[in-house]
């Protein structure tokens, strides 16, 4: 299986970036043990500058933009990304397979699992909405008490080799799907494809 591994930089606050230390890692072939490209090395420095950005970006426009917004709006991105995947499914698959070492029809069954759980998620935040300021019943009628979700804030996510884009989405989609700002940082062994599910994503 042929297939170009691009060079891609830390993608922070929207935007590619090189690493604080300009260090990179190599990407290994484990079907062939070949060098078939680098990732960038992110070091404290990167995740100081990444949870800065996504401080940031929770607070913009007072967080409207994402945090406060509704969970209808939320869902409209979550789907759209689940698109971007289904159309790209080939070429994930493919990525996928060359860097963690799984056989191309177990990656192409995860990369659809992607693009559901994607879609499963916006369910979700669109079902937040009704959820919103619901009344808990109290034994006086005195007090009154209401239910209000709000995001946590900024997430920190870590992902194994063996499922890389699946378990990725395992924990990006709800962190979105929430409201929440998500910093991922992938296995070593196997970041190229959220390098490239960022740039379908994101860009």
């Amino acid at each position: 299986m042929s297939i170009a591994i691009p060079c891609r930089q830390l993608f922070i606050d929207g935007k590619w970036r090189e690493p604080v230390k300009k260090k990179r890692i190599p990407v290994i072939n484990p079907s062939t043990e070949q060098i078939i490209g680098d990732i960038p090395a992110a070091t404290a420095e990167d995740v100081d500058v990444a949870v800065d950005a996504a401080r940031g970006a929770l607070a913009r426009n007072k967080g409207r933009d994402w945090a406060s917004a509704s969970g209808a709006h939320r869902a409209k991105y979550l789907r759209a990304i689940a698109a971007k995947i289904t159309l790209r499914k080939s070429e994930l698959a493919k990525l996928e397979a060359i860097d963690c070492g799984k056989p191309l029809d177990e990656t192409t069954w995860d990369i659809d699992n992607v693009a559901g759980c994607f879609e499963y998620y916006a369910d979700l935040a669109e079902g937040l909405d009704a959820k919103q300021k619901a009344p808990v019943s109290l034994p006086m009628e005195t007090f009154k008490c209401h239910v209000l979700k709000e995001p946590i804030g900024v997430v920190g996510l870590i992902t194994p080799w063996n499922y890389p884009l699946l378990m990725a989405t395992w924990k990006v989609a709800p962190a979105l799907a929430a409201g929440c700002a998500a910093i991922l940082k992938p296995s070593d062994l196997a970041s190229v494809y959220v390098l490239i599910f960022l740039n379908i994503c994101f860009v």
